[in-house]
């Protein structure tokens, strides 16, 4: 087992972001001073994160298919996420099957697997009517899905988006729940709800919403595993 093993990826998150105690941020230092590996996957989620925020800040709305309102992510969008994808499997890929002796032996070629599409939505207006359209489009996306496609969707929300998920200010809790049985997932990101409690507002969340992650650690993850991302 590598040294660098004992650090989870959201231990390494949390470094990233500053959030270590001064005790914990300092034993990945010294771990990574003397685990090249360690160093080199610090060095990829830094460099992960900074993509990443530049992709979904830049990625425009998506519109509704057949109406208006938001749109798919434009060419860029694309292409920025697909080299971030690129970049990070190449990493990733090289630091878990790099050889340990002098000698490598090659690996065999697994066949190539077709990856449902599941989708990441991420809330980031306080605008109603953008809230609303966040919430057809998930419809819209689990309905258009192929017969015996078991298609994944997520809504992650933060900053003033985060009001889409707040019990005393949604307008749209029943339509929230409805689609919570229909296994679609809600997220608010820890960090706004941080921000607003130390503003001193409470934060009491519609049921079943997980606030176990940022927006951004939920993008990231998502992409990882080959999600495709929408901004609303």
């Amino acid at each position: 087992m590598n040294k660098d093993e004992h650090f989870s990826e959201e231990q390494l998150n949390a470094f990233v972001d500053g959030e270590l105690d001064p005790e914990e941020k300092s034993r990945v230092y010294n771990q990574s001073a003397h685990t090249p590996q360690l160093d080199q996957r610090l060095c990829q989620q830094r460099k992960l994160k900074e993509l990443v925020q530049h992709a979904y800040n830049d990625v425009p709305p998506a519109k509704r298919p057949g109406g208006s309102g938001f749109r798919r992510s434009s060419p860029f969008g694309r292409a920025l996420v697909a080299g971030i994808l690129i970049t990070l499997g190449a990493a990733l890929g090289y630091l878990a099957h790099a050889p340990t002796s002098p000698v490598a032996v090659p690996a065999a070629r697994a066949p190539l697997v077709e990856l449902p599409e599941n989708y990441l939505l991420h809330v980031t207006s306080g605008d109603p009517e953008q809230m609303k359209a966040a919430l057809e489009h998930a419809r819209y996306l689990l309905e258009s899905a192929d017969e015996g496609e078991f298609r994944q969707v997520e809504i992650v929300a933060n900053e003033r988006g985060l009001d889409l998920l707040r019990r005393d200010v949604t307008p749209f809790a029943l339509e929230i729940r409805a689609l919570q049985e229909n296994n679609v997932v809600f997220y608010a990101c820890a960090r706004s709800i941080q921000r607003l409690e130390e503003q001193g507002v409470k934060v009491a969340l519609v049921p079943d919403t997980r606030q176990d992650y940022t927006a951004l650690d939920r993008v990231v993850m998502r992409m990882r595993d080959g999600w495709k991302y929408e901004k609303i």
